[in-house]
């Protein structure tokens, strides 16, 4: 099965430190550092990992970390055929300073440059695509890629009938509110957080902001809820709770890409909610136990063995 995810294609510095927070004139060493594809690349990777075909769409800058990026995306099998290298322009870090105890703090720079809007054949791009995956950073008016040329790759999607899985993220509250909206109503799924959801409804209930998705077309809200697991509701007004999985933690950067990624192959598959849950609790939960993102997100024996404690497998 094919997908494709568009946008959000980051390098990320790894940074373990002592302690946090920084304080002035106190000084830290790392005895070790990485530089590894993050964002967007998280859910890519472990999708290919998975056995989808998995194509990215973005663009990044003419530079060593633009490499970089695409050496470890086609080294895990990502087709990158929709993947730009734009001119004088710089791709997108995020820098990751992590604490003994999992705490972190994100420092980021935006890839400057000016922002590509390729002419792509959409009926050739989505042609034998399953699904669709986006997150809200794609959305922004400082993404390489164009946002518009990202919304309208969603709407070639939702009039062909391909399911489109949209995740929510913090970015959508530095986004403008009609051009999130627009991309939720072409969602068939969205994935999201506790304090999302209800940050961005406005309302302190969970279902009732699940259902201000449905009015707008959404069939299903995945909520993340971190060591608790997830909940997932439709508009069949089902709720089911799925249990997290107990593992200690070490850095939770890349969790939320990876869990997307397990719950787009695993509704793909046809798996029923609560079989979806897990899979995708199981590869968040295995992500956080290991410092660093891109190639270091998980792999098939390893979700496995995690979700065979359930009874379950990936087939």
């Amino acid at each position: 099965m094919k997908i494709l995810c568009i946008g959000d294609l980051v390098a990320d510095l790894v940074v373990p430190i002592n302690e946090l927070p920084l304080c002035a004139g106190k000084h830290q060493l790392s005895n070790e550092c990485m530089f590894v594809a993050g964002g967007t690349s998280n859910t890519l990777i472990v999708a290919a990992r998975l056995g989808l075909t998995t194509g990215a769409v973005g663009a990044i800058g003419k530079d060593w970390l633009g490499s970089l990026l695409l050496e470890q995306l086609i080294t895990e099998g990502v087709i990158v055929d929709y993947v730009y290298t734009v001119d004088n322009a710089t791709t997108t870090i995020s820098i990751e300073l992590l604490s003994q105890e999992a705490q972190h703090v994100f420092v980021g720079a935006l890839g400057q440059g000016k922002p590509v809007a390729p002419d792509i054949d959409l009926d050739v791009m989505l042609e034998g695509n399953k699904g669709v995956f986006c997150t809200s950073y794609a959305l922004g008016t400082d993404s390489l890629f164009s946002s518009a040329t990202s919304l309208n790759i969603l709407e070639n999607a939702y009039n062909k009938s391909t399911p489109i899985f949209f995740d929510l993220g913090p970015a959508a509250f530095t986004i403008e509110r009609s051009v999130i909206n627009t991309a939720i109503g072409f969602s068939t799924v969205v994935l999201t957080t506790q304090e999302e959801i209800t940050t961005w409804m406005k309302c302190d209930s969970i279902v009732q902001s699940a259902e201000n998705f449905f009015d707008l077309g959404v069939d299903t809200v995945v909520i993340k809820l971190g060591e608790n697991g997830c909940l997932i509701l439709n508009s069949n007004s089902e709720e089911i709770h799925v249990e997290g999985f107990n593992v200690i933690v070490r850095d939770t950067a890349g969790a939320g890409d990876a869990f997307a990624a397990a719950y787009i192959y695993s509704y793909l598959k046809g798996y029923d909610h609560y079989k979806s849950g897990v899979i995708a609790n199981a590869t968040g939960a295995i992500t956080v136990t290991r410092i660093g993102t891109g190639p270091n997100v998980p792999k098939v024996g390893e979700i496995n063995k995690l979700i065979s404690g359930r009874g379950y497998s990936l087939t």
